[in-house]
């Protein structure tokens, strides 16, 4: 498994004041990162056990994970030469 290197995280901000989102807030930033996937290139779903624990994953059509110059994974789009 690769691991996935983010060059700058999410930062909330409240009142001046910037933070790390909480769980819960990171957790409505990727569901709606994944939503907003699925209108232009489908987003399949589906739910398993890893070593005994609960693992969701979400695969997103027309994608596939790449590296930059820096070493930091990317999200790239996949064409068909169009």
């Amino acid at each position: 498994m690769r691991r996935i290197v983010r060059p700058g995280a999410i930062q909330v901000q409240r009142r001046g004041v910037s933070r790390l989102p909480h769980l819960s807030e990171a957790l409505a930033l990727v569901l709606g990162a994944l939503a907003t996937l699925n209108r232009s290139s489908g987003v399949q779903t589906i739910n398993m056990e890893m070593n005994g624990k609960p693992v969701a994953l979400a695969m997103i059509e027309g994608a596939l994970f790449g590296e930059d110059t820096e070493g930091n994974t990317t999200l790239d789009e996949i064409t068909d030469g169009k």
